[in-house]
C-alpha cells in the first residue's frame, strides 16, 4: 500500500511566514488603535492589550526576520479581508491557524520559533 503525500515547496513556507508577519503586525496595530480610542479601555484591558500588542510585535519581527531580503512585503497579501478591524486576538489566532496550513518542515529555518511564540501568546491571552 502506497501513501500519497502532498509536497510543499519552500515558497509555500515563505508565503505562510509572510502572511503570519502581516497578521501579527495588524494585531499589534489594532491593539494600539483600541488603546488610543475614545473612550479608552479600562486599566486591566489596557494592560492586556499592551501585552498582546507587544507579543504580536515581537513575533511579527521574528517572522519578518525569516524572510529573504528579496521578498517584497507588499507582495504578501493578508489572509483576512480587513486586518485593521476586529479583535486583535482573532488576528493572532488567524496567524496561528495559517502556520498549520503547511508542514513545519516547509517553513524557513527558525519558523518553529515563530510557531512557539504564537502558541505562547495564545496561551497567555486565549
Amino acid at each position: 500500500m502506497t501513501s500519497k503525500t502532498e509536497t510543499t515547496t519552500g515558497n509555500d513556507g515563505l508565503a505562510v511566514i509572510g502572511g503570519v508577519a502581516l497578521l501579527l503586525q495588524a494585531a499589534a496595530d489594532r491593539c494600539l488603535s483600541i488603546l488610543a480610542a475614545d473612550p479608552q479601555p479600562g486599566l486591566e484591558e489596557s494592560f492586556a492589550l499592551s501585552d498582546l500588542g507587544l507579543g504580536a510585535t515581537f513575533a511579527a519581527s521574528q517572522a519578518r526576520g525569516l524572510l529573504p531580503a528579496a521578498v517584497e512585503h507588499d507582495d504578501i497579501q493578508p489572509s483576512v479581508s480587513r486586518p485593521d478591524r476586529g479583535d486583535p486576538l482573532e488576528l493572532v489566532q488567524a496567524a496561528e491557524a495559517l502556520t498549520r496550513t503547511v508542514p513545519i518542515e516547509a517553513l524557513p529555518v527558525g519558523g518553529s520559533r515563530v510557531v512557539v511564540a504564537l502558541c505562547d501568546l495564545l496561551g497567555e491571552h486565549g
